[in-house]
């Protein structure tokens, strides 16, 4: 991948990305519920791509192409299959109720 990203080719790059891998977290490495998400993700064995958008080249873009497509302005979104599945809140209450693992396995 070039050292720069077309802030044009935003959209493509995001439906590159989740159409590629299985599980996307669009993240931030100054987040500690990014962290959190990616350490529970990583204990339970769920492999995943981060795309972290304060250190890839033109991470604003992406992640303004992400927020148009969840309208949440926070991190992490997590992506599962090609759709969005939520942010933290949402990662932690599956957890809870014991249905995260499932999910996370569900087939395309």
């Amino acid at each position: 991948m070039s050292m720069s990203l077309d802030p044009a080719k935003a959209p493509q790059f995001l439906d590159s990305m989740i159409k590629k891998n299985k599980i996307v977290i669009i993240s931030a490495t100054y987040c500690q519920f990014s962290t959190k998400t990616k350490m529970l993700f990583i204990e339970l064995k769920h492999r995943f791509v981060s795309l972290e958008v304060d250190i890839i080249p033109n991470g604003r873009e992406v992640f303004a192409e992400v927020v148009s497509r969840t309208g949440q302005h926070t991190v992490p979104q997590v992506f599962l299959n090609g759709r969005y599945l939520g942010g933290y809140d949402d990662i932690v209450a599956l957890y809870r109720k014991g249905t995260l693992s499932t999910t996370l396995e569900k087939k395309r």
